[in-house]
């Protein structure tokens, strides 16, 4: 499950994987730019190397 929080009034929703965030507050409808996802990937995503700055990655 992915957790998004509503920016304007604090709602938490929890979706399943593999679908898009919600378009809109349940609650106090708030478009889609205000709400936000709680529980992120690691930094660089699914990719699993190369991800963030130069100056964090390691060397192989």
């Amino acid at each position: 499950m992915k957790h998004f929080q509503c920016g304007n009034c604090g709602q938490i929703m929890e979706v399943p994987q593999g679908v898009p965030k919600p378009t809109h507050c349940p609650r106090c409808g708030a478009p889609a730019m205000m709400i936000h996802r709680l529980d992120k990937g690691p930094p660089g995503g699914r990719r699993g190397r190369g991800g963030g700055p130069p100056w964090q990655r390691s060397q192989p």
